[in-house]
């Protein structure tokens, strides 16, 4: 079932729990996942744009109250903690050490963590602790 489905599902139990916060939340983010001609926007996408959301609204970059920002929590998946982040580069560490700019070790990290969540700032300091 996809992200908007499972919204749409939440929408209702929400009215019916006349949960104006949670009713709210779910309308503004189906109608932003929804595509002008009705189709949804696939999940890896939804989760990215989520993601991105959640990443302004933990610095104050958005209006969001503290409880949307709970509930944009809950759609997004944690991503993976520095350590974690460490031993998923342990194969291309070399690489990552040989590299000549950062720019080029942050190239090579990221497309060994093609597909995993995570943030980009905690790979950078992943990548400075191995250059280190």
């Amino acid at each position: 079932m996809s992200i908007v489905t499972q919204m749409r599902t939440q929408l209702k139990d929400s009215m019916k729990a006349r949960d104006a916060v949670r009713t709210n939340f779910l309308r503004y983010w189906i109608a932003q996942l929804t595509t002008g001609s009705g189709e949804e926007v696939a999940d890896d996408q939804a989760i990215k744009k989520m993601r991105a959301m959640l990443k302004e609204a933990r610095i104050g970059q958005t209006s969001f109250s503290s409880e949307e920002v709970t509930l944009l929590e809950e759609w997004v998946p944690a991503t993976l903690d520095r350590s974690q982040i460490a031993q998923e580069l342990a194969p291309v560490t070399d690489q990552i050490k040989a590299a000549p700019k950062d720019g080029q070790a942050m190239g090579i990290a990221m497309k060994s963590l093609a597909g995993k969540p995570v943030e980009a700032d905690d790979v950078k300091a992943v990548i400075a602790e191995l250059r280190g």
